[in-house]
C-alpha cells in the first residue's frame, strides 16, 4: 500500500492506524508536520525516514500506530 500525503494540507492533529500482515506499507508526508510513532512490530518494524525533521509545537501532529506482523511500514 503506498498512502500519499505529501500535497495534503494539515491543519490539525491526524491519526493513521497501520496493519500489516506479510507485506508493507509506505506512507509518504508532508514537510510542514511532526510524526510520533506507535508501533507493535512482530518479526517486522517500522521505518521511520522522518525522523531528520524537527520537532514544532506550532505544527500539527501525524500520530502513526502500526501493527507489523511479518510486513513493515516505511515513513517517508
Amino acid at each position: 500500500v503506498d498512502l500519499d500525503l505529501r500535497d495534503a494540507i494539515v491543519d490539525q492533529d491526524v491519526s493513521i492506524t497501520s496493519t500489516t500482515i506479510f507485506g508493507g506499507a509506505d506512507i509518504f508526508l508532508p514537510n510542514d508536520v511532526n510524526v510520533k510513532v506507535n508501533a507493535t512490530p512482530i518479526f517486522g518494524g517500522v521505518d521511520d525516514n522522518s525522523k531528520h525533521r524537527t520537532q514544532d509545537d506550532s505544527l500539527p501532529t501525524i500520530y502513526v500506530n502500526c501493527t507489523c506482523i511479518f510486513g513493515g511500514v516505511d515513513l517517508k
